[in-house]
């Protein structure tokens, strides 16, 4: 189970006349490196990639005061998109827009695999439709970081802000650390799921071959031939009848086919 963690909030950065932002300060670093060595430490390993990333997410809203909303998607091989982590359910509205319209910035910086960083005015420039939507939600300003992966990023860490001015380049720089964080998680999850896949194989396969030499027992119990004979009549059944081996085989086992009526079964002594 992951436990629910706190993290220092950076307040946002102080506005000049002009309009302009300071650099994030040492006690902005300071709480950035507290916040991440919390998450570090509170990594179950055998919690569920999303739960951790659900908390990678709150940690960078907790953390950066420019962010209102954080949400993680992926992208599948066959282009499409889904978010697997989010704060708030509009994060999903908002990804469910931009993945319907096929633009937006997590779906360009996925594609691009560059950091895409758009205050209001920028986002209905470049992604009018989808600015206009979001904006009805709330989401006006946005942030999307990569999650590095071996060829093709895994996906993308967002930011969501009801600021018209957006994001500055230190919350750019704080995010940086939680996308390599997030990238970590899936990269583990990814690996789990293929360790349970060739686990659940592997189980499948031991349990049809059960079957197999049981129902092989059965033949040539019934019919006095060899391992070598049965099998060849269960795979001469499994031809005619167009059903798998394991599938004929557990037929046998069950009395739904009579062993004695075994397709070219041999003379019996």
């Amino acid at each position: 189970m992951v436990e629910t963690m706190t993290a220092p909030r950076i307040a946002r950065e102080h506005r000049g006349p002009t309009g302009g932002r300071n650099s994030a300060s040492q006690d902005s670093l300071d709480a950035a490196s507290d916040a991440l060595q919390s998450l570090y430490a509170h990594l179950d390993p055998h919690a569920q990639a999303e739960q951790f990333l659900e908390q990678v997410c709150k940690h960078a809203v907790d953390l950066i005061a420019d962010a209102d909303m954080a949400g993680i998607t992926i992208g599948g091989s066959d282009s499409t998109f889904r978010t697997v982590a989010a704060t708030h359910q509009l994060v999903r509205t908002v990804d469910s827009i931009q993945f319907r319209l096929d633009y937006g910035p997590s779906v360009t910086s996925s594609r691009t695999g560059t950091v895409v960083r758009a205050h209001a005015s920028e986002a209905h420039s470049r992604w009018p439709q989808f600015a206009s939507a979001a904006k009805a939600v709330g989401a006006v300003s946005f942030l999307s970081m990569p999650l590095p992966g071996r060829d093709r990023p895994l996906g993308t860490l967002n930011l969501y802000s009801h600021d018209l001015r957006g994001f500055t380049g230190a919350d750019v720089a704080l995010l940086q650390l939680f996308a390599v964080t997030s990238s970590y998680a899936l990269h583990s999850s990814q690996r789990l799921d293929i360790a349970r896949k060739h686990a659940m194989d592997l189980e499948r396969a031991l349990e049809s071959r059960g079957v197999i030499e049981q129902a092989k027992g059965i033949i040539m119990g019934t019919h006095r031939v060899d391992a070598d004979r049965a099998f060849r009549i269960l795979i001469q059944d499994s031809q005619r009848s167009n059903v798998k081996l394991r599938v004929i085989a557990q037929q046998y086992i069950d009395g739904a086919i009579d062993p004695r009526q075994a397709t070219n079964k041999p003379e019996t002594n």
